[in-house]
């Protein structure tokens, strides 16, 4: 009887000593696939910079304006940000956002959630001067608890993407 068991546990060990090898022959790298990639390698495909090139006397990009070309990659500092509205209701906040995002496009708006109120905040100020006078704005269209808060926020951002037009396509032609 022990002659069988030791015999079984011989056999599994084997067993699972050729599955290891075969599990390593499948993971090496083959050489010759390897050669072929590194001929073929051109680091020029895999670089973050965008070039520049010149056709018919008008700089054109590869998908970016120039304008993003040369604009500092975005960072996040200290900095300030108008808070419009505080509420324990998500609906209300959302809807605030989506009305303020039609009316002033080119603002970045925040939907931020610190447990268990809902904050809209607007803009990415360095100081309290830059937010000032867009302060004024929003308390004269009727935001009265406007006010300036202190936020992380995102400097050098790339211009806004323009809202989305909805269109009904079941209504063209009537």
């Amino acid at each position: 009887m022990d002659i069988l068991k030791s015999l079984s546990l011989i056999g599994a060990f084997i067993s699972v000593v050729s599955a290891q090898s075969t599990l390593d022959s499948i993971n090496q790298p083959r050489a010759e696939p390897l050669e072929i990639f590194e001929r073929s390698f051109k680091p020029s495909f895999y670089d973050t910079e965008v070039y520049l090139y010149k056709k018919n006397d008008s700089t054109r990009t590869y998908g970016r304006s120039i304008d993003q070309l040369t604009a500092a990659p975005p960072e996040t500092l200290q900095g300030f940000r108008i808070q419009l509205l505080a509420t324990n209701n998500f609906d209300d906040a959302n809807m605030t956002r989506n009305a303020l995002t039609v009316s002033f496009p080119n603002l970045w708006m925040y939907l931020v959630f610190e447990a268990p109120t809902y904050k809209i905040r607007v803009g990415d100020f360095v100081n309290r001067a830059e937010a000032k006078p867009l302060l004024d704005q929003f308390q004269s269209q009727g935001y009265k608890k406007a006010w300036i808060v202190p936020d992380r926020i995102i400097r050098n951002q790339p211009p806004k993407p323009p809202v989305p037009v909805t269109f009904d396509s079941t209504r063209v032609g009537r």
